[in-house]
């Protein structure tokens, strides 16, 4: 079908969750869900074992042809990413569900595929039905792994799992869930983008499409797609929205948006080595906020001097155990040997509020934010912050690994978690272990009482970081959440911004250097404006740090500072704004993009 011919649908904007950043604009390709029956059939009692004996090969046999995919992303995309493949893995070695199966076939005279498929759909159930949203992420791996093992048992024709279809030209995939081995075996260059369904940000399919630059935007109902297959289909995995039988205008303008991108990206190509030093000399940081390990070369190729904060709750998510101090270990030590010498932030874990980590449950709360979270979670469970602490310190040996406690509150706090943290310490030095035994302790400012009590906390922190996102909803007691009063969290605000300039007052009393890590370091204005208040390290997405850099190598520090000292005097967050921009294109000579 011409993707361009005259179509009775009309033009469609569906507005998504961008999973992958980039725009992918072509034809569509609609991946419809292959049906599975798997039929009962009763057995007799003296075939029981036979039939377990057919489940074992059929485990192995998946489990070899996980192997090979392992093998082909980590040769191709990257080792991190292909440890995805390690959890499909391990649901095949798992004890509890090879006992459960072969209880039912011994039991209740089931044959394999049918025992089987009964078991992983009560496990799927659990996934579904969790509250935190994160093992559903991960149902797509459940059932992958379900399909591929089911597959062989019935010797399904066309092999195992799922079969990528055979594509003669790059297209827009679009379907209700995609599982990371059905995405790994589309040729390269064959996906432009990938419309789905199901799947967050931190699915093993969204993690997957990141490492290949495959645009991708979740959360899009299949029932609303109502499209041909090949009519034109525009994915923006930047805004978030998918945009279906798009007009002239809008492929015109999203085709000019790529380009910038494309065209924007080479220019700043120039600047990865170089220092972010303004023209005066000032030198300021630009560190990189990351999730995964496997970000290390996002980070080197986007020229950041390290990273300052690295969320390790993706460890923790998505799974019904608690990590070991081995695998902490692992993933810490990878981060911090690929990027050394440039530092390493590693924050505890951040667990509660829309978080929910196995283990560490409390109920359900009318305000989780303001509750059962973070540095609260972890202070009432020494045993696994402990675990956490001992990794971290582990992976310090390096010497180039900072330690940062979230969400402090309150000098206590700050001291309790520092405690447990020289008690692992000290267990590591008794058992001969390897670590850092002089390790930089930092304290969050997220909340305003922490805010108010910087100077007390910086006399016994070794460093601030300062996480805007929470800093800026406590102050203006507005829920980020909550669309009805979104608008009023205000990036501008003076009471915000004074906030900030306080504890950088506090920090540089003590000569202990200030990282701004949240979602308005990344901003133009508020960046001049940091900069100027004297602020040692931004901290952002990688791929903001280019632009980033440009713009402190382009400005002054005095500059900077009486454009900070002459915005601070504003009293509403538009004068602000207004005052800002004046500076900012008479400093840069440019609007914000």
């Amino acid at each position: 079908m011409d993707a361009f011919a005259p179509s009775t649908i009309p033009r469609r904007v569906l507005r998504g969750v961008p999973v992958s950043p980039g725009i992918a604009i072509g034809p569509a390709y609609l991946l419809h869900p292959r049906k599975r029956e798997v039929a009962r059939h009763p057995i007799a009692p003296e075939h029981a074992e036979r039939e377990i004996l057919r489940l074992r090969r059929a485990l192995d046999a998946a489990a070899k042809e996980i192997l090979a995919i392992r093998d082909r992303i980590g040769g191709g995309v990257g080792e991190y990413e292909a440890r995805i493949f390690d959890s499909h893995a391990l649901i095949l070695r798992d004890e509890e569900i090879l006992a459960a199966v072969m209880r039912d076939i011994r039991e209740n005279l089931h044959n394999a595929e049918y025992a089987f498929y009964r078991q992983m759909n009560i496990l799927a159930e659990r996934f579904d039905a969790a509250k935190g949203g994160f093992l559903k992420e991960h149902l797509v791996d459940l059932r992958d792994v379900a399909a591929r093992v089911i597959d062989i048992l019935s010797l399904a024709g066309g092999g195992a799992g799922e079969v990528a279809p055979k594509l003669p030209d790059p297209v827009v995939l679009l379907a209700r869930a995609l599982t990371p081995s059905g995405l790994s075996q589309f040729a390269p260059g064959k996906l432009l983008g990938l419309c789905l369904e199901t799947g967050g940000k931190a699915s093993h399919t969204a993690i997957l499409a990141r490492s290949m630059e495959i645009p991708a935007v979740s959360g899009i109902p299949w029932a609303d797609l109502g499209i041909d297959a090949g009519r034109m289909v525009i994915v923006d995995g930047d805004q978030g929205h998918v945009i279906l039988n798009p007009s002239l205008r809008d492929i015109k303008e999203h085709e000019n948006r790529r380009a910038a991108r494309l065209a924007r990206e080479s220019e700043l190509e120039g600047l990865r080595e170089l220092e972010p030093v303004t023209r005066d000399g000032k030198h300021v940081s630009l560190a990189a906020n990351v999730e995964l390990p496997g970000e290390s070369l996002s980070v080197l190729r986007h020229g950041a001097g390290g990273v300052g904060l690295y969320r390790s709750e993706f460890l923790f998510l998505g799974r019904d155990d608690m990590p070991g101090e081995d695998e902490q270990y692992e993933a810490y030590r990878t981060l911090a040997e690929a990027l050394a010498p440039r530092h390493v932030t590693i924050r505890t874990l951040d667990a509660g509020g829309d978080k929910r980590v196995a283990g560490m449950e409390d109920g359900d709360e009318r305000n989780p934010h303001m509750g059962w979270r973070s540095i609260r979670v972890s202070l009432r469970n020494p045993g696994p912050f402990k675990t956490q602490l001992r990794a971290i310190l582990r992976a310090g040996a390096s010497r180039n690994v900072r330690l940062l406690f979230p969400m402090i509150s309150n000098l206590q706090e700050f001291r309790a978690a520092r405690k447990l943290a020289e008690e692992a310490r000290a267990e590591l030095a008794a058992e001969g272990i390897p670590h850092d035994p002089d390790m930089e302790t930092g304290c969050m400012i997220e909340v305003p009482s922490a805010a108010l009590m910087a100077a007390d906390l910086a006399r016994e922190a070794d460093f601030f970081s300062i996480g805007t996102n929470d800093l800026a909803q406590f102050t203006l007691a507005v829920d980020r959440s909550n669309e009805r009063v979104s608008d009023l969290l205000e990036p501008h605000s003076p009471a915000v911004l004074r906030e900030i300039q306080g504890v950088i007052e506090a920090a540089r009393t003590q000569g202990i250097p200030v990282t701004i890590c949240g979602e308005m370091a990344a901003d133009p204005h508020l960046a001049l404006m940091f900069v100027g208040m004297g602020v040692d390290e931004l901290s952002m997405s990688p791929v903001s740090i280019p632009e980033m850099k440009r713009l402190i190598r382009a400005v002054g520090y005095e500059e900077a500072r009486l454009c900070a000292r002459e915005a601070l005097r504003r009293g509403t967050a538009e004068e602000v704004h207004a005052y800002v921009e004046e500076r900012f294109v008479e400093v840069y000579g440019r609007t914000k993009k």
